[in-house]
């Protein structure tokens, strides 16, 4: 167990998504949490929050010497799911953590574990349908999972140095979240979307079950340079995932199948419309690359082994919840 004496925990990416829920739960457990903000002034789901906040951005080495000194357990959360070019995954996702690792290495001798964030991206899809396992080469199918690969590579350099554990997340959702969030608009307008060319299949995580799994990463005494998939055990078919979404959403939609060349014009398109406003959106080639492949599932197993980690949340109870979520901030 995480005492909460022990020292204290360094979040990055605390303002967004899946980091405010790693730090709520952080603090109901009674732990003195910091969190690495890049603007202070912005603090986002963190506003409220009992955290010690310190200005730095892992793009700029200089500003984690200070952050990272004196915690003993640190989650790098921080990362791009999204972005305006390629190149902007590698510079966050793949340097951003070769920044704070070095300054990690040079500037805290009580750092305990380092926790990194990455994701089922990084391992890519299965080729025939088996759960990805930690022991596949990876193989990811974009600038963001190979983006996140390398940041894993980075990492598992430093295993000798203090204890590494890394966690690939399938596909994330849940309040807050801006990503998959894109799906339930749309059903709620009544469409939803899908590549043609027959089922696909997907694991899938609520961000509550993450979380835990983050702290049982931090808990537990595991081999340093472990990876983690973190997921649901059941993978879905397009068509169950549907069905559940408007099922709990109590929507109506119609469901358009998509030819793969026109999915890739309209992520084309979106890409251009994303240069024009100077903002990434969800939609673009790499992501359609991403959506086209047939089996994005992971194995678990080894997490309920090491971790004593079963996700506790179901499709429709997750669902349900951040349906009602969304709808109370009118997002919806």
């Amino acid at each position: 167990m995480i005492r909460p004496h022990s020292g204290s925990v360094l979040v990055t990416g605390g303002t967004g998504f899946v980091g405010s829920h790693l730090v709520e739960l952080l603090l109901r457990r009674g732990l003195s949490v910091t969190c690495l903000v890049r603007d202070p002034a912005e603090l986002r789901w963190l506003t409220g929050m009992k955290v010690r906040v310190v200005r730095g951005d892992c793009c700029d080495p200089a500003s984690l010497v200070p952050a990272v000194q004196g915690h003993a357990i640190i989650f790098h959360v921080a990362g791009l799911t999204k972005a305006l070019r390629a190149r902007e995954y590698y510079v966050v996702n793949r340097t951003g953590t070769e920044n704070l690792l070095a300054a990690c290495a040079q500037h805290n001798r009580d750092l305990r574990k380092f926790i990194l964030v990455s994701s089922l991206a990084a391992a890519g899809p299965s080729p025939d349908g088996r759960p990805v396992t930690d022991r596949d080469p990876a193989r990811p199918v974009s600038d963001y999972g190979r983006s996140k690969r390398e940041a894993e590579q980075i990492a598992l350099q430093y295993r000798e140095r203090f204890s590494v554990v890394i966690l690939r997340p399938a596909a994330v959702y849940g309040p807050r979240d801006r990503d998959m969030y894109e799906l339930f608009r749309w059903a709620a307008k009544g469409l939803t979307l899908e590549i043609a060319g027959g089922e696909r299949f997907v694991s899938l995580c609520y961000v509550e079950d993450l979380a835990e799994a983050l702290l049982r990463a931090a808990e537990r005494e595991v081999a340093s340079g472990s990876i983690y998939f973190v997921a649901e055990e059941k993978a879905y078919s397009w068509s169950e995932f549907r069905q559940v979404l408007l099922a709990t959403g109590a929507v109506k939609a119609k469901n358009i199948k998509v030819p793969y060349q026109a999915a890739y014009l309209i992520g084309l398109v979106s890409e251009a419309a994303s240069l024009l406003r100077g903002k990434a959106l969800i939609s673009n080639r790499q992501k359609v690359r991403e959506a086209s492949q047939k089996y994005w599932v992971c194995d678990t197993e080894t997490a309920a082994r090491d971790l004593g980690f079963k996700a506790k949340i179901s499709l429709k109870k997750g669902l349900e919840v951040t349906w009602k979520w969304y709808r109370e901030r009118g997002w919806l």
